[in-house]
């Protein structure tokens, strides 16, 4: 899978990842913000869980800068001669 088809799935695998990432957040803090309980320990629960999920998300930025160095290396890779690029 080599040219013009292959620069396609890779961008287009990486405009996925990042849609994901979007709507996964967005999904997640609207149905959040919806969760009303009145239960103290319920709501300790929540508050970890949200915090959790601050970091998590925080570093998902960095899988999409891991895919996008791992395309550049590969393409490197490519223009080396050595065949085993995109």
């Amino acid at each position: 899978m080599h040219g013009t088809a292959a620069y396609q799935q890779v961008v287009g695998g990486l405009v996925a990842l990042l849609l994901t990432i979007i709507i996964g957040v967005m999904v997640y803090y609207e149905v959040q913000d919806s969760i009303d309980i009145s239960s103290d320990e319920a709501n300790d629960s929540i508050n970890a869980t949200n915090a959790m999920a601050a970091t998590v998300f925080a570093l998902l930025p960095l899988i999409a800068l891991v895919v996008v160095a791992g395309i550049i290396l590969a393409v490197i890779m490519g223009f080396g001669g050595a065949g085993k690029g995109v």
